[in-house]
């Protein structure tokens, strides 16, 4: 039998649990693509995974790999599928988040559905780094059961530096609404650059008075992707009739039930928001071809090697990560 190589947890644990191994390598199902992947891209949701908080949504058996994010080459395709052939350089989220396969291994299965054909000016490194944040910033700001952000809007993005935050701001740039970002004031330029209008120091504690300064009674949307214990009294930034979407953490979500009515009470809808993977390749596609032709600017990425691994997810936890991480698995 053929094998890979994985970074594999046999138990929940911190970032020390990881183990180099040597697993089956997988074949693709009907429906499905084999990818040698490339580089993983590393997301705050990885770490939460590694120590069992994505538990409670879809059985985990052990060896267990995590990752989400993958970029690489088509090795082989499964019966039915005739958009991909071997050689093809594409871009996918794996399908951890059913219960399958992560990233975090050289070769990943994953429904043709949910796999793009990369651009040849976009690099594998960089593509890797898409799929995660820049879905769920996307879904957060336009789906019409979140943001529903239309232009001339004010928008709110709560934490504007990280990876969702850094395409949240350009994406909502790009459909013409006004921006406000929250940030450090070390990473104020950053957002000013991507295309905010106001970038908050949220360091100050002066949020509230920002905003009303900015948008009288209020933002139209709040995206909020750093948490519910991070933000003041939200009746004090969103305008009565707004809305509030927060995307899940996984670990320090609230009492999300009292949250809401909590909201609700001021007239504000809070949504509380799960990126949605499911047939997402067309969306993906249109992502990195922004990304290859610069109409979308991609956050500073720092790689580490598959060993580095647990550096890496330390890194991860502090929740103070400008930009985003990638593992090299296999190289371009």
């Amino acid at each position: 039998m053929s094998t890979m190589t994985a970074a594999a947890l046999y138990g929940f644990g911190n970032a020390d649990t990881f183990e180099l191994a040597s697993i089956p390598k997988p074949g693709p199902a009907p429906g499905e693509v084999l990818i040698r992947v490339a580089y993983a891209g590393i997301n705050p949701a990885d770490w939460k995974d590694r120590e069992g908080y994505l538990s409670q949504f879809y059985d985990i058996h052990f060896p267990h790999i995590v990752g989400f994010d993958a970029a690489g080459t088509v090795d082989r395709v499964g019966e039915c599928v005739t958009a991909f052939a071997p050689g093809d350089r594409v871009l996918t989220v794996s399908r951890v988040g059913q219960g399958g396969q992560g990233s975090y291994a050289e070769f990943l299965p994953v429904p043709a559905d949910r796999v793009a054909k990369i651009p040849d000016e976009l690099p594998l490194l960089q593509a890797a780094v898409l799929p995660v944040a820049a879905l769920t910033a996307w879904q957060a700001l336009f789906d019409e059961a979140r943001g529903k952000l239309q232009p001339g809007q004010a928008v709110l993005i709560n934490g504007g530096s990280g990876g969702v935050g850094t395409f949240a701001v350009q994406f909502a740039r790009q459909a013409s609404a006004r921006v406000a970002a929250s940030c450090s004031g070390a990473n104020a330029d950053y957002v000013r650059q991507l295309g905010a209008d106001l970038a908050i120091d949220y360091r100050q504690g002066r949020m509230p008075e920002a905003i009303a300064g900015w948008a009288g009674s209020g933002v139209d949307l709040l995206v909020d992707a750093v948490g519910p214990d991070s933000l003041p009294d939200i009746s004090r930034l969103v305008r009565p009739g707004g809305r509030l979407v927060s995307i899940a953490t996984l670990n320090r979500d609230g009492d999300i039930a009292a949250l809401t009515a909590a909201a609700a009470a001021h007239g504000i809808q809070k949504v509380f928001a799960v990126m949605d993977d499911q047939n997402c390749a067309s969306r993906l596609s249109a992502i990195a071809a922004q990304v290859a032709g610069g109409d979308l600017r991609l956050p500073p990425i720092q790689t580490f090697e598959l060993a580095e691994v647990a550096t890496a997810h330390r890194m991860i936890e502090t929740g103070h990560v400008r930009g985003k991480l990638a593992l090299r698995v296999c190289g371009e």
